[in-house]
């Protein structure tokens, strides 16, 4: 983790102090053209990426390109010796996010050869439009059958994939969101802090803050996966882990903040997180002269929504909240909502009808949105007093979702995003039939994993020894079908593939000395089945 957390200070360092940067009226998006004498090459990506990041690609096959490189540090260089203080860079989009007060010098700008535009992005602080983007009602509890959390996690029929022993272990979960407020302290997040499931936090608004003081509804959104209290409540995911980023400023709205949600995708990229969740979405500003038109929500227009597709293309999978529009007159999405690879989620009730606030599609190229819906109304969530309360919002919806997601993918690691993204939307309840208020529906994980995952032990597979010290023998293998084995850590590094053949009904995998001693999971796939076991080195 200290080499991580190095490399990490040293891609997304911050060159400015926050106090120097806010006062600074005037925020700018600074686009590169090229990224020409980088110091960094795609033929030595572990010096830009993690290796778990390495890896994801690998096992997706998805190649490293120019786009993941570190932008021209000259560039940056050129533009600090005129004055221009610079906070972040952006890989993905080749620019920089810039502060000025002085406008003249900004105009001209786009006369150096290695600048293309100059994009104001904020103006003077102004007090915030809320945009409804989180509705909050404070109730006590009773306490169900599955602990106060059973509604959200029944509609999708989450349940069956914690019954088979699914609940999110070695899935990485970036949460990007407007703060973490107590949530180092809050009963239902002990269990993520003493297992090691919290990974880290970065703030990419004011790097110098404490995030466990900022907002809280980054709080109440983690609790909604990550989140237990032992016959009380569960989260969708409480067994996964989890990165805590913050891009939103709570104090004010501006496209701005769009920009620093994009730093944070690529810091999740680069860390290696399977799943983003963000429930975030932008539409009205505060200074009106900033506002998106419906028009620009086609995927393509908005820097926020190319980019969620572009971290979409790492092998990530980008769960999105629709946004809480509904009810008012603009009534659609928001975005990054309407980005092509994602997957947005709109909002329903208990009882599965939709949510009044849950925003409309379809996108401006007339795609159908929301892509799928899960429960956003009179969710279990952890509030800032220690205990359980009832909230609304898309911003719920989506980490419920998120949560499921990622039990289903740690029960079949051997598919990619863009598999998992499309599973989700082959087993909605209106996958025939989609519209504009729920998108293709409710995913039903109950269907999923009887398709994907053989419940009924059709084989009986024993692996011995276990623990074990130099090698293992696994029995009870299908002698008609091929197999493939891997064997992951618990942060689900993939250390190891074997291909067993069919004809023979056990495989001796040997070489197994250079394995550290500890725990490690072992699975088995083929057309029929795929099953998970726990195996230690001593």
């Amino acid at each position: 983790m200290k080499r991580s957390y190095f490399l990490f200070q040293f891609l997304f360092s911050v060159v400015i102090s926050y106090n120097t940067l806010f006062a600074q009226d005037y925020g700018y998006f600074i686009a590169f053209t090229d990224k020409a004498n980088s110091q960094y090459s795609i033929t030595s990506p572990e010096k830009f990426l993690s290796a778990r990041a390495i890896e994801r690609r690998a096992k997706q096959n998805i190649s490293i390109t120019e786009e993941d490189l570190p932008v021209n540090s000259e560039y940056v260089d050129s533009l600090k010796k005129l004055g221009i203080l610079i906070s972040h860079t952006t890989k993905w989009l080749n620019g920089a996010i810039a502060f000025s007060n002085d406008a003249a010098l900004m105009d001209t700008l786009t006369n150096i050869h290695f600048i293309s535009t100059v994009e104001l992005t904020k103006s003077p602080i102004t007090l915030k439009n809320s945009n409804n983007k989180l509705n909050l009602q404070k109730n006590k509890l009773e306490i169900s059958s599955y602990g106060s959390a059973w509604n959200q996690t029944q509609t999708l029929n989450v349940h069956h994939l914690h019954q088979a022993g699914y609940k999110g272990e070695g899935m990485h979960i970036a949460v990007i969101d407007a703060g973490f407020y107590k949530a180092n302290e809050l009963p239902v997040f002990e269990h993520l802090w003493s297992n090691g499931q919290i990974l880290g936090s970065r703030d990419f608004v004011n790097p110098q803050s404490n995030i466990f003081k900022e907002h809280a509804h980054g709080m109440m959104v983690l609790s909604t996966m990550g989140g237990y209290i032992d016959n009380t409540f569960s989260g969708t995911a409480p067994e996964a882990s989890y990165w805590l980023l913050r891009s939103e400023d709570a104090a004010s709205e501006f496209p701005i903040e769009g920009d620093y949600w994009i730093l944070a995708a690529e810091f999740a990229d680069s860390a290696g997180v399977d799943i983003i969740n963000t429930s975030l979405g932008y539409n009205q500003f505060d200074n009106p002269s900033f506002n998106y038109s419906y028009d620009e929500l086609n995927g393509e227009t908005l820097r926020i929504s190319r980019a969620a597709d572009l971290a979409a293309s790492k092998g990530m999978l980008i769960i999105i909240s629709a946004g809480n529009e509904g009810s008012n007159p603009w009534k659609y999405i928001t975005a990054p909502a309407d980005a092509k690879n994602v997957i947005s989620v709109g909002a329903i009730r208990s009882d599965s009808i939709r949510a009044s606030f849950s925003g409309f599609g379809p996108s401006a190229d007339d795609r159908i949105k929301p892509d799928l819906s899960a429960m956003g109304y009179n969710t279990t969530i952890q509030d800032i007093n220690g205990e359980l309360s009832h909230a609304s919002g898309t911003s719920f919806s989506a980490p419920i979702l998120s949560g499921s997601a990622a039990c289903f993918w740690q029960a079949n690691p051997n598919l990619s995003a863009t598999e998992i993204r499309n599973k989700l939307i082959e087993s909605a309840h209106l996958h025939s039939n989609p519209n504009n208020e729920l998108g293709y529906g409710i995913p039903n994980f109950k269907t999923l994993i009887s398709s994907y995952i053989s419940l009924t032990q059709t084989t009986n597979f024993r692996i011995t020894p276990n623990p074990f010290k130099h090698q293992i023998v696994i029995n009870g293998l299908d002698t008609l079908e091929s197999s493939t084995i891997y064997i992951h850590d618990l942060l689900g590094n993939l250390l190891k593939i074997i291909l067993h053949e069919s004809g023979q009904p056990s495989k001796t995998i040997s070489n197994l000395d250079d394995f550290q001693v500890g725990c490690y999971v072992i699975s088995i796939v083929n057309h029929k089945h795929q099953k998970q076991f726990k195996l230690i080195k001593y």
